[in-house]
This record gives C-alpha cells, structure tokens and sequence, in this order.
C-alpha cells in the first residue's frame, strides 16, 4: 500500500550545512537545507545557538513547533564524543517525538527537530492520500 512507502521514503528536509556564531549577546545560525529537488539557504538570530538554528528552520520549513522537553545526553566519552538531542514537540495538538545524533550539540538539535518536522510532513502527506481517496470514494 502506498502508506507503507511514504514512512520509507527519504526525508523531505535534510540540512545539507549548518553555520554557528554565538556570543554573549546574541547567536546567528546559517543553514542550506535540502527541501525535497530545492536547496534552500536562510539565517536567523536567536538567545543561543540552539534557538537561532530552530528560528531558521522554523521560517524555511514553515513548520513552528512547540517544544515540550529537550534533553541533551552524552553517548560516547572524549572529543569525538557523541552528544544526543531528544525532543517531545507539540504541532496542531499532536506530539512528536525528534532524536539527533552528532559530535556537535548544536547538529544533534538540528536532527532532532528535523526529525520531528519530517514526522509532521508524512502526516500530513497521509492524510492529505486519505482524504483524496475518500472523495473518490464518494464520488464512485
């Protein structure tokens, strides 16, 4: 069933590059970010690296997510240790839960959220397939 092959499709959104500034005042992130065939560049500013990476994806994706819990935990030891973002977020009432994974914390947020953003998207392209096939249904 078509159903089936939308969960293993490849993700729509995939960051493709992630620039980080941050400072005492403020932190600027710039992305280019795979969006289905596009290629999509944008920056935001926020009150940490982490809030100036979702500002921006946020405005690329289109999707603004409210965020429930997020848990960063180291997985490995040393400086190439791996550190785990773990996100539960709430979109239109519904939670999704995002995991990244990655040396840097502020990719592995990245994941996370993209992850839940994805989720959000196959959801979405579901229930748009349900309801067309209702319709035709309807019209049989």
């Amino acid at each position: 069933m078509y159903f089936n092959n939308l969960q293993e499709e490849d993700d729509y959104y995939r960051l493709n590059y992630l620039s980080v500034q941050s400072g005492s005042i403020m932190a600027t992130t710039s992305v280019k970010m795979q969006c289905g065939d596009k290629e999509v560049s944008d920056a935001a500013i926020g009150n940490g690296p982490v809030d100036a990476l979702y500002q921006c994806l946020y405005r690329i994706t289109g999707y603004n997510v409210e965020l429930e819990k997020f848990d960063l935990t180291a997985k490995s030891k040393g400086e190439d240790g791996l550190g785990q973002a773990d996100i539960i977020a709430n979109y239109k009432g519904r939670k999704y839960h995002g995991t990244g994974l990655a040396t840097d914390i502020v990719e592995a947020s990245g994941q996370a959220l993209l992850h839940v953003i994805n989720s959000i998207y196959r959801a979405e392209k579901i229930a748009q397939i349900k309801e067309q096939s209702n319709l035709k249904t309807e019209t049989v």
